[in-house]
C-alpha cells in the first residue's frame, strides 16, 4: 500500500488513524455484552443500547487506565464506547468511536493533577453520551486545562476532560481515543 504524504506530513497519520480506529473499537467495545448481531467493519460486535438496564455502561477500569494513564489511580469508573453513525458493514472503512465516562480518582491522584496543571473554571456541565449522563455529578465548579487535555490526547485525537477536584472526579468525552505510545498503543 502506498501512501501519499502531504507537505504537512498528515498523510501517514491519516493512514495510521484509519488502521487504529478499528482496533480501538474492538478493544473498547469488546465484552460490552448483548451485541445486536450486527458486525462492524473491524469484525467486532456493535453494542446493543439496551443490553443492560443501565444502557450498556461499563465499570471496568482496565481499558480506561490503559487509554488514559494520565488520570492516575482510580477508585471507580463508569464509561461507554459507542460507534458513531450507523456502523453498517455494507459501508467500508473505519468507524468513528466516541468514548465517554466518569472516573473517580484517589485523593493522591486528584492532588497530583491539581498541582501538575493550570486549571480554569468551565461553565456548564460536561458533554457525554446519554447513557453516561446520569453518572455525571452536578457540580458548581468544573475545571479544565488545555495542558492536561494535550497531555492525555497527545494531540492524536480530540477529547474534553473536566475535573471537579472537590469530588475528585474526571468527566471525559473523546473521539477515536488511542493508547499512548508508551503503553503499546497504535
Amino acid at each position: 500500500m502506498s501512501t501519499v504524504v502531504s507537505p504537512t506530513g498528515r498523510g501517514r497519520a491519516s493512514v495510521r488513524r484509519g488502521l487504529a480506529v478499528p482496533a480501538v473499537c474492538a478493544v473498547l467495545l469488546a465484552g460490552c455484552g448483548g451485541g445486536d448481531g450486527r458486525t462492524s467493519p473491524d469484525g467486532g460486535q456493535h453494542p446493543k443500547a439496551s443490553a443492560t438496564p443501565d444502557g450498556g455502561v461499563r465499570r471496568d477500569a482496565k481499558a480506561v487506565t490503559e487509554y488514559f494513564p494520565e488520570f492516575g489511580a482510580l477508585q471507580s469508573v463508569v464509561w461507554k464506547g459507542e460507534v458513531l453513525g450507523e456502523g453498517r458493514s455494507a459501508v467500508p472503512g473505519p468507524s468513528d468511536l466516541r468514548v465517554s465516562g466518569v472516573a473517580v480518582l484517589t485523593a493522591a491522584a486528584a492532588g497530583e493533577l491539581r498541582t501538575a496543571y493550570a486549571w480554569q473554571d468551565a461553565p456548564g456541565t460536561p458533554s457525554v453520551l446519554a447513557d453516561v449522563r446520569p453518572h455525571v455529578p452536578e457540580s458548581p465548579r468544573w475545571q479544565v486545562s488545555d495542558a492536561f487535555t494535550s497531555a492525555v490526547t497527545g494531540e492524536r485525537y480530540s477529547g474534553s476532560f473536566s475535573v471537579d477536584f472537590t469530588r475528585k472526579v474526571v468527566v471525559f468525552d473523546t473521539r477515536n481515543p488511542e493508547k499512548p505510545p508508551s503503553s503499546g498503543g497504535a
